[in-house]
């Protein structure tokens, strides 16, 4: 895929959430705004994607908001900003339903703005597009975290099942909270309630084209206050060049069967 393709797909970044497990350390905002240096972890989501080549970003935001809005708006950035406030929690695929009126684009890439795994983009997307799918996660081999699901998939790279929390599998992997949708399953979201990608949306979509896109990439999420200095600690060991907006390389593997 090329740059252009890329610069072609909007982004929408998931950064409503309270965060309520964070905040014994980050109590006074929202959780993807959680300081990391001198910068919040969310510069830590999209920097990385920005430098691949996305150039429309559109952070679907609630909690807290105007913190959200008032640093980007500060910033210089080379790609267009647009924001989508909830007037209420909607839940993560609520917020996408929200935000579907500012999409322009047939493939959109959604992320949850409190992780960051650094998935090569093109890979990504040239897999949905080759399998036809209707939506692409991301995915993580799945590791001995039991507060997070496993996702089930054949060797065709679709999508058989979800595992709720507990002890993975052999051959399961955890979702890396990194999407491809096409357009339409946007619309499909009920937009005057709240809903969740992972327990309404993407079980709906199981029968209609599911699938997965393998990485190898490390998985950092700032869910809970050890995972947030985890990730701190991972910034440091890469400074200067983590801080100074750079990332690690992105992971050009291929979807592993």
């Amino acid at each position: 895929m090329t740059g252009t393709a890329l610069q072609s797909c909007d982004l929408l970044v998931l950064c409503g959430g309270q965060g309520t497990r964070l905040r014994s350390v980050v109590h006074d905002r929202p959780k993807p705004m959680a300081p990391v240096g001198d910068r919040p972890f969310l510069e830590f989501v999209i920097a990385p994607l920005v430098a691949q080549g996305i150039r429309r970003v559109i952070l679907c935001t609630g909690y807290m908001s105007q913190q959200v809005e008032q640093w980007f708006l500060a910033q210089k950035h080379d790609y267009e900003l647009l924001f989508s406030r909830e007037a209420r929690p909607m839940g993560t695929a609520g917020a996408l339903a929200q935000a579907a009126h500012l999409v322009q684009s047939k493939a959109v890439l959604v992320v949850n703005g409190d992780s960051v795994c650094d998935v090569h983009l093109a890979g990504l997307l040239d897999h949905h597009r080759a399998t036809g799918a209707c939506a692409t996660i991301t995915l993580t081999p799945a590791t001995a975290r039991t507060d997070a699901g496993c996702v089930e998939m054949n060797a065709d790279t679709r999508l058989t099942g979800f595992q709720e929390k507990g002890p993975a599998t052999l051959s399961s992997f955890h979702n890396a909270g990194i999407y491809v949708f096409d357009r339409s399953v946007l619309s499909r979201i009920p937009a005057e309630r709240p809903s969740s990608i992972e327990t309404d949306l993407l079980p709906a979509l199981l029968d209609q084209g599911l699938y997965g896109y393998v990485t190898e990439a490390p998985l950092f999420d700032i869910g809970t206050p050890e995972r947030l200095t985890q990730f701190r600690t991972h910034v440091e060991s890469l400074a200067p060049a983590a801080m100074a907006g750079a990332s690690a390389s992105p992971d050009r593997r291929r979807p592993r069967s």
